[in-house]
């Protein structure tokens, strides 16, 4: 199959995600110090990572790495993972009435299937 480069140009911002591998390479640019994603951003995002982590989770040679516990913090309504030198947050912005997403540290990110899932599960649960 062939590697598809996913340029999402969202509220604030665009997130470029792609299959890396194993991995999936998530590269989030802002025009401020955060990018935003309205519902239907937040959607595409969704289903765009869910498409990748299935081939990659279907690919007979993927090496599967067990879950063996949480991978975010939580702050204050504010989720982060720790991936390497960087930091990936996502919080509901209230005043923006969107999704925020922030990368401190390299601002591509590749991300193993764990991170993923959390990730997917964590926009869901703020894109209610």
């Amino acid at each position: 199959m062939e590697n598809k480069i996913y340029n999402w140009f969202v509220k604030n911002g665009n997130i470029l995600i792609q299959k890396n591998e194993d991995y999936i390479s998530l590269q989030v640019s802002y025009e401020r110090d955060f990018c935003l994603l309205t519902q239907s951003d937040a959607d595409e995002v969704i289903e765009i990572l869910i498409s990748l982590s299935r081939q990659i989770w279907e690919n007979p040679n993927y090496e599967r790495k067990p879950y063996s516990g949480q991978l975010f913090k939580e702050l204050e309504n504010k989720y982060y993972w720790e991936i390497d030198t960087s930091e990936l947050f996502i919080q509901y912005n209230d005043t923006e009435n969107a999704i925020e997403i922030k990368c401190n540290g390299n601002s591509t990110l590749n991300l193993e299937i764990n991170y993923v899932v959390e990730i997917i599960q964590i926009l869901e649960h703020l894109n209610k």
